[in-house]
């Protein structure tokens, strides 16, 4: 039980220490001379003590009980808990709920004070007429049998926040939260017209829950009265927390803003574990909060931040006027900081701290003024010049300035922050020998920017940097040593203005020439009024001529569509527009990819010829042109992996990185046997994804080289859904169960959710691969039959590798034909001659050759593919092409080194994975 202190003050929240314990048995008492009633009673009834009737009239008589009465109108008193200097109140239980309530009572010696009976009763009156969650209620308002007033209310269980203030101090949220509910409900009582005056600790009650309730209004004022009991009143409130205009002014000049600096306080109190101010005497802390500001919260608690400083602050202004004008403005601001939302009060600004030192002494004020006016004017001649030419020199330096983004390590595919600053470094230094220009780091830009954007982030560096123009670049090792390429562009519309490759010792101040010339170069660009004279538009004629360039952009948009007509009508847009202008690089080299792109669904070697003519005449016309040096990847793609990924990384290098070429390098190093580093690239490549999942599928295949079929599923399953219209996720899933063995399923997959997309050339393949796995040759020949018809020499680029011819062959050997198993053989031997060492064709090599039964053959071209890049194992154990070589110990060992490296890049991913998480948690702590 806790034991209250009468005389501090009219709030049942006054507990100070528990009661005293009985000298006899230790327990808890309340009767005078240390006994408790239970052995009060035993010393009274024993009948062996002849004194013990005496003893316990004697001990009755002592009990000093202030309310003899233990029954208060409908309530029992169970025990005194308050005690102040107006009333008395109790723990009480109502008669007939048998609910426990706290009861309030004036004290009998104050029956006749008119003064007293009357703020009482505005007490009463006040209280309940509030109804809030958070305003201690009132149940009922009467008057005892000797007419004193009383009322009852809910009884707080929970102590008051002067008591647990302490256990809160290092709780910031739940302070905050605590007093945003209180300003509620004080917001609340202002709207019912009646101000409290008299908020501390003391009289926030908290229940079981530790929900807040505000209680005792004995001082309580309604706003549009100015009753003669309010002016004589001469009660003030708690020094502390009591604004100054409370002790100073009339109480009828009081507005919402007194109650507002009281929550202040009780907020202040909270963190910083003492109020405001503190003195020897209450006209002491009084003084000190009219004549002085209130001390940062920062300096008395280290728990807050500067949002809560600000919050204290705005509350403890010492003008009315400039505090929170409302308990529902305190509130909204200390729940936007709950929710890690910007405060809406902001530090008071050093204009506003010299108009109020100069309301405090403005003599003094006038003074300085004066001075101060004499003074600028004797200085403002000497200065106007030079500040009208340092203007003029920073709009200049704004206009030049450059931002820097992070540059693209091409070797991790991943961000290079270390180039990047130490190449602005480099400039920085040459700018301030050439003329007034700025380099600006964007260190706020996200990683996803290395290397360039899109026009739209570009903007959104300039606008981060306020720049005119962006600077990034590239890194990469070659076998000259480190490659840097650094690219300038238009912020405002993502165009290339300057590119130009460096040597590595830059880094190290050794190629400082390099240096210097680039950064005339870059100056010479920044000086210029407009840049339309450096864009592509402007160096190339196809897109300065508007025939031309609808022409050209028509075919780029037809190219787009990936089928065979579109490509077929986008190759005589770009025809058209050489014939027009015959030196437009960028027609040349769009014709050339479209012709590359065409030989997919028509296997032509003219195509492939004429597509690489037109991508050198691309480049002798514009060595550096991005599209120029992707077409001439397209082109080496099959014959010349290596020199493909080459001309791949001068695309981004000159042109920046984009979707498609991030996807096509992934693309490569699956084919070189890295899904690994594949991954990174494709990874990349879903960050510049327009329609989300289109890289899905791809990244699939890389976690189905990996032999990790749950991640690939994962993949190939996200692309499906997001693009039902695209037969490759679901191609990807069936092509699992097709590893897997499970023919029938593969069949049932591709009948349910493929057949509808049979117009897809893929999705033709894949029903004629399950049949060739599964041995159903019949079967098999027909399908291949269908395909063959329509492109003869088509086929060894899906899944598998399976040309038609080598099917065809295959289910021909079965038969035991001749004539087949010679132009097999003349096959070869052609193939031998021309063949490339690419991991794609010399498995389709080794899988003829072991058709022919050239055993010895097969198993070098095989072993030659894993070494290239080939890692599909399982597909090589289904595939009936190798059933010469199957059980050829040579074969099996084969399979088992495949199996290895794709365990070494297991690890490898894993170990990236894994070291990309821990940088992660640690940039989040």
């Amino acid at each position: 039980m806790k034991h209250f202190s009468p005389g501090l003050s009219d709030s049942i929240a006054c507990v100070i220490e528990d009661p005293p314990q009985c000298q006899h048995c230790d327990s808890s008492s309340h009767v005078a001379g240390g006994l408790c009633v239970g052995c009060l009673l035993k010393a009274g009834l024993d009948p062996d003590d002849e004194c013990a009737p005496e003893t316990l009239v004697s001990a009755l008589a002592e009990v000093n009980l202030p309310d003899k009465n233990w029954r208060l109108g409908n309530y029992e008193i169970l025990e005194e808990i308050g005690r102040g200097g107006m009333g008395v109140i109790y723990r009480a239980r109502q008669r007939h709920s048998r609910r426990i309530v706290a009861v309030k009572r004036v004290l009998g010696y104050h029956a006749d004070s008119h003064e007293t009976l009357a703020r009482f009763r505005r007490e009463a009156q006040a209280a309940a007429s509030l109804d809030h969650p958070n305003i201690l209620p009132i149940h009922e308002v009467s008057e005892s049998e000797d007419g004193l007033p009383f009322f009852s209310m809910k009884f707080a269980s929970g102590g008051s926040l002067q008591e647990v203030g302490p256990a809160l101090r290092n709780e910031p949220r739940q302070c905050v939260a605590l007093v945003a509910k209180i300003s509620r409900a004080v917001q609340y009582a202002h709207g019912k017209g009646i101000l409290h005056r008299d908020l501390k600790p003391g009289n926030i009650l908290l229940d079981g829950a530790g929900e807040p309730f505000v209680s005792d209004f004995g001082l309580a004022k309604w706003l549009d009265t100015t009753s003669d009991l309010t002016r004589t009143l001469t009660i003030f409130g708690t020094p502390g927390y009591i604004a100054p205009e409370q002790a100073s002014g009339a109480a009828a000049q009081l507005k919402p803003a007194a109650d507002i600096y009281s929550l202040g306080a009780i907020l202040f109190d909270l963190l910083a574990g003492r109020p405001p101010f503190l003195g020897s005497h209450a006209l002491s802390v009084i003084r000190q909060a009219a004549e002085s500001p209130a001390p940062k919260l920062r300096s008395l608690s280290q728990i807050a931040d500067r949002d809560l400083e600000t919050i204290c602050a705005h509350c403890l202004e010492r003008e009315p006027s400039a505090r929170y004008q409302t308990g529902h403005d305190l509130a909204e601001d200390l729940e936007r900081w709950l929710e890690g939302r910007p405060i809406l009060a902001r530090p008071v600004s050093s204009p506003v701290k010299v108009w109020r030192w100069a309301r405090r002494g403005p003599v003094l004020a006038g003074s300085l003024a004066a001075c101060l006016v004499l003074l600028s004017a004797a200085v403002f001649r000497q200065l106007q010049n030079y500040e009208m030419k340092s203007r003029l020199r920073e709009q200049t330096v704004a206009r030049q300035s450059i931002g820097v983004l992070p540059f693209l390590d091409l070797d991790e595919a991943a961000a290079d922050n270390e180039t990047a600053a130490s190449l602005g470094k480099a400039l920085a230094r040459t700018f301030e020998n050439i003329g007034p220009a700025g380099v600006v780091f964007l260190r706020d830009i996200p990683n996803s920017f290395a290397g360039g954007g899109s026009a739209e982030d570009l903007r959104a560096a300039g606008k981060s940097g306020r720049t005119r123009t962006v600077l990034t670049g590239t890194t990469r090792r070659t076998a000259a040593g480190r490659r840097i390429v650094i690219r300038l562009m238009d912020a405002a519309t993502g165009e290339l203005l300057f590119s130009q490759p460096l040597k590595d010792d830059f880094l190290s101040g050794g190629d400082a020439q390099t240096i210097l010339e680039a950064g005339k170069s870059i100056y010479s660009l920044l000086s210029a009024e407009e840049f339309k004279s450096v864009t592509a538009a402007a160096q190339d004629p196809g897109l300065a001529n508007e025939q031309t360039r609808d022409l050209i952009i028509a075919g780029r948009d037809l190219a787009f569509r990936y089928n065979a007509n579109d490509y077929d009508h986008a190759i005589i847009c770009f025809e058209k527009a050489i014939a027009i202008e015959p030196s437009s690089a960028i027609a040349h080299a769009y014709l050339s990819a479209a012709l590359s792109s065409r030989i997919h669904y028509a296997n032509s070697p003219g195509f492939l010829e004429r597509a690489e003519r037109e991508a050198r005449t691309a480049l002798s016309l514009r060595p550096n042109l991005p599209e120029a040096h992707r077409a001439m990847a397209v082109i080496y793609q099959q014959r010349d992996p290596h020199r493909a990924l080459e001309e791949h990384f001068r695309t981004i290098e000159y042109g920046g990185l984009d979707y498609r070429t991030a996807y096509v390098i992934g693309g490569a190093y699956q084919n070189f046997g890295r899904p690994d580093r594949a991954l990174r690239w494709l990874e990349l490549a879903r960050r510049w994804e327009v329609r989300r999942g289109e890289t899905d599928s791809r990244i699939g295949d890389c976690w189905a080289d990996l032999a990790d079929d749950s991640k690939a599923e994962e993949s190939y399953s996200r692309a499906a859904d997001l693009h039902p219209e695209m037969p490759y996720g679901w191609l990807g899933i069936c092509r699992l169960k097709l590893l897997a063995g499970q023919f029938n399923d593969a069949r049932q997959l591709w009948t349910k959710r493929l057949a509808p997309l049979r117009h897809f050339s893929e999705v033709q393949q894949m029903q004629a691969q399950i049949e060739f796995f599964a041995r159903d040759f019949p079967r098999a020949r027909e399908l291949y039959s269908e395909l063959k018809q329509a492109d003869p020499a088509g086929g060894g680029l899906f899944y598998g590798s399976i040309s038609y011819e080598s099917a065809f062959d295959r289910m021909q050997t079965e038969a035991a034909s001749p004539p087949a198993l010679e132009a097999l053989r003349a096959r070869i031997e052609t193939r031998r001659q021309v063949t490339p060492q690419t991991s794609d064709v010399l498995y389709q090599l080794a899988a003829d050759e072991s058709i022919a039964g050239e055993i010895d053959a097969a198993i070098l071209h095989l072993s030659g593919a894993l070494e290239a890049g080939w890692l599909d194992y399982r597909s090589a154990l289904l595939d009936p092409r190798f059933d010469n070589i199957a059980k050829d110990s040579r074969f099996a060992a084969i399979i088992s080194k495949a199996k290895a490296q794709i365990a070494t890049l297991q690890a490898t991913v894993f170990s990236r994975s894994k070291a990309q998480n821990i940088a992660f948690n640690s940039e989040r702590r």
